[in-house]
């Protein structure tokens, strides 16, 4: 009789596989992109951004961890040269989410996930307001 056991590996290492891939950034090659009218501004990783001087803010309406730590949007902004921005719109995973200068205080900001990516958060944004995965930000849309 024959075994079909090496193949069902293979095909279950692959199945595996693709199902990781599937799940999001890894957050090894992770980029923020900063752009206004489809020019970019500026690039940063994330190493990069902890550079940035980092802010602990209170998310109570938050499902998991109730502090949240990364720089503020404003910040990333004003290092791209985009400090008189009115508008900023967040791209990410979740629907994008478009910001008002009011709302880009030192209490939003792009906090740091246990993958390795970015999150959008802030403790007066709602959790329906909140992107994961941020891949860009977008000046005056």
């Amino acid at each position: 009789m024959r075994s079909y056991t090496p193949s069902l590996r293979a095909v279950a290492v692959l199945a595996v596989s693709a199902g990781i891939a599937a799940c999001g950034p890894s957050g090894t090659d992770n980029r923020l992109v900063v752009q206004d009218n489809h020019r970019v501004l500026d690039q940063f990783t994330i190493a990069q951004l902890q550079q940035l001087p980092q802010v602990e803010i209170t998310t109570p309406q938050s499902h998991g961890a109730q502090a949240q730590k990364g720089p503020s949007v404003r910040s990333i902004l004003n290092a791209a040269g985009a400090a008189d921005a009115t508008r900023v719109r967040v791209e990410g995973r979740d629907p994008a989410q478009t910001l008002i200068a009011a709302a880009l205080d030192d209490q939003t900001i792009l906090s740091f996930t246990k993958r390795n990516t970015l999150k959008l958060t802030g403790a007066r944004l709602s959790r329906d307001q909140w992107v994961r995965d941020v891949t860009a930000l977008v000046v005056n849309p």
